[in-house]
């Protein structure tokens, strides 16, 4: 039995942060029914960020967000048709939004109001900049509210390189983990009081949290951002190799550091005073990380790799996305996957956050989207509609 099951999630969100958070929950278990509008959520249509290809049956980037859910259409400014959301809520466990308030309001979809009618139900919220505050109601983006203004944007990338350019989608799907851990939780003290609640999570929010410790670096004076001569020390660097790829030294045991000295055929950089304490080998960092630069530029990175790992000195090869599905400790773990539609369209999806002992996590389902509404007549018939209704709402465009 997978953790969800018996949960019920209604989803009315469209793009990133709020689809992810109902795919999270359905491989855990939960029914999830994306509720979208007669044209269809938004990201259906937006492929070429992904460079996804996009068919009438397949649409890996829509999916990526959408997997193993039931998919409703509901006309919401008719009167059934809300009237059909409302009958779905009675049903629910969970409503999963993104929509701004405003647009709630006017539909009686606020937290309020829903609180009132379903109190048993718990309302999570998907944010652009919080509840409160001056930019409550502006719209948020995950280049805008959680890279642009956390900070991340400006100061992850080198000094004098100019602002991050992040992909896509980073912001949105850490809420999306943030917010189905707060569901759960919320789930649980429902056991115990019988109440739901309200759960919310904004992209700054989660900018914020994501960047705390860069915060700190702020707040106490360190001037952002910097170069690699301005690291931590020099065996807490990236390095490149004389292919041109690079790879993350983390010797951060100082402990060590004689070891890896001796390893790379520099025994004596150990015992220089100019970096033979700790003090020093932070103080003088810039220089140290100049020698390194230039050992490691004789060699490929495959040679480092083989060399470190052989001592099991910590690093990392720098990879690239590329190279992820085919990763070796990915597959293993089912962190990603190859996948091909019936149209023979092909993709690669990545698995949810969080494994489960109780689960096989190699055998989670994948039920892609299909086209809007295709589930909508069987979610109706659940809910006691007759099938003489439905084609009405279908003739009357109640529903799609």
């Amino acid at each position: 039995m997978k953790p969800l099951e018996g949960i019920r999630v209604v989803e009315l969100s469209t793009m990133l942060a709020g689809p992810m958070t109902g795919r999270i929950l359905a491989e855990w278990g939960a029914d999830v029914i994306k509720v979208e509008s007669m044209n269809g959520d938004a990201w259906r249509k937006q492929a070429g960020t992904t460079m996804s290809p996009c068919t009438r049956k397949a649409n890996p980037n829509f999916d990526m967000q959408n997997l193993n859910k039931r998919f409703v259409s509901l006309n919401m400014r008719t009167g059934e048709g809300l009237s059909a959301m409302m009958r779905l809520l009675e049903t629910a466990d969970v409503l999963v939004t993104n929509y701004r308030s405003q647009a709630l309001k006017g539909m009686g979809l606020d937290y309020e109001t829903v609180r009132e009618r379903f109190p048993r139900l718990i309302y999570a919220h998907v944010l652009g900049y919080g509840a409160l505050g001056p930019d409550k109601d502006r719209p948020g983006y995950d280049y805008t509210a959680f890279f642009s203004r956390s900070g991340l944007m400006a100061d992850l990338p080198p000094a004098g390189a100019g602002p991050l350019v992040p992909i896509g989608g980073v912001g949105d799907h850490s809420v999306a983990v943030a917010l189905a851990g707060g569901i759960a939780a919320a789930l649980f003290r429902r056991e115990r009081t019988g109440l739901g609640d309200m759960v919310d999570v904004s992209l700054l929010q989660i900018g914020s949290f994501i960047g705390s410790t860069g915060i700190l670096n702020g707040f106490n004076g360190r001037r952002l951002p910097r170069d690699r001569y301005d690291c931590g020390h020099a065996g807490s660097n990236t390095y490149q190799g004389s292919d041109g790829e690079w790879l993350y030294l983390a010797v951060i045991d100082y402990r060590r550091f004689p070891e890896f000295c001796n390893l790379i055929g520099m025994p004596e950089i150990a015992s220089d005073p100019k970096y033979s304490t700790s003090e020093a080998y932070y103080r003088n960092k810039a220089e140290l990380t100049r020698i390194f630069d230039k050992i490691f530029a004789q060699h490929p990175v495959a040679y480092w790799d083989k060399l470190l790992e052989e001592h099991d000195l910590p690093h990392e090869v720098l990879r690239h996305f590329k190279d992820v599905p085919d990763d070796p400790q990915v597959i293993a773990n089912h962190y990603a996957f190859k996948y091909e539609y019936p149209d023979g369209t092909k993709t690669v999806f990545v698995n949810g956050p969080v494994h489960f002992g109780s689960v096989d996590f190699t055998q989670l389902p994948c039920k892609t989207s299909g086209e809007i509404g295709q589930d909508t007549a069987a979610v109706l018939e659940e809910l006691g509609y007759t099938r003489e209704a439905i084609a009405e709402m279908y003739t009357k465009e109640e529903i799609r």
